[in-house]
C-alpha cells in the first residue's frame, strides 16, 4: 500500500512538472509579443514566434531570440532563470539581445542611429525595467553594442549638423 503511494504521487508529482514546462508552449503568444524563448534543463532552448509577424520583423526577432537561445546554452536553465529574476542580470541579458537585433538590422541595410534609438526605446518600454533612468539604460546597451553605439553616435551627428545646416540657408 505504501509503495502504492509513493509511485501515485511520483506519478502526480512528473505531470505537474510537465504540465509546467509545457504549458508555455501551448499558450498562445500576447498580441504585443513578437517571439519568446524558453530555457528549458537538459533540453534547452525552446523558441516561439508570433505567426502574425511580417518577414522583417520575425527575422529581427529571430535575432533578438537567438540571443536568448545563446545565454541558455551558456549560462545552463537554472542559471538563465535566476539570472531572469534580478532586474539588473536581467537587463544585461535584454540589452545583449537587443544588441543582436540591432546589428542583425544594420547588417541587412537598416542605419545604425535608426537601429539603436528603436532598441533603445523598446528597452525602455519594457515594464522590468521602469526604475531604471534612460542614461542607464543607454549605458546597458552601450556596453553590450559598442559598436552599434559607436556608430549610431557618428552618424546622429552627421544628420543633426546637415539639419542645421539646412536650416542656416
Amino acid at each position: 500500500m505504501q509503495r502504492v503511494i509513493v509511485l501515485r504521487s511520483g506519478l502526480v508529482l512528473a505531470g505537474t512538472v510537465l504540465a509546467a514546462l509545457a504549458s508555455p508552449l501551448l499558450v498562445p503568444l500576447g498580441q504585443r509579443q513578437e517571439g519568446v524563448t524558453f530555457c528549458y534543463p537538459f533540453l534547452g532552448p525552446v523558441q516561439r514566434f508570433n505567426p502574425d509577424l511580417s518577414q522583417s520583423s520575425l527575422a529581427r526577432t529571430r535575432a533578438h531570440e537567438a540571443a536568448h537561445a545563446a545565454q541558455c546554452r551558456r549560462e545552463g536553465a537554472l542559471w538563465h532563470f535566476v539570472r531572469g529574476l534580478a532586474t539588473s542580470q536581467r537587463l544585461a541579458a535584454e540589452a545583449e539581445a537587443y544588441c543582436a537585433e540591432a546589428s542583425f538590422a544594420v547588417a541587412n541595410g537598416g542605419q545604425a542611429r535608426l537601429e539603436y534609438a528603436r532598441v533603445q526605446d523598446e528597452l525602455r518600454e519594457r515594464a522590468w525595467f521602469g526604475r531604471f533612468s534612460s542614461d542607464s539604460l543607454a549605458s546597458s546597451l552601450a556596453s553590450q553594442c559598442p559598436t552599434i553605439a559607436v556608430a549610431a553616435a557618428r552618424q546622429e551627428a552627421e544628420w543633426q549638423a546637415r539639419s542645421r545646416a539646412r536650416r542656416s540657408r
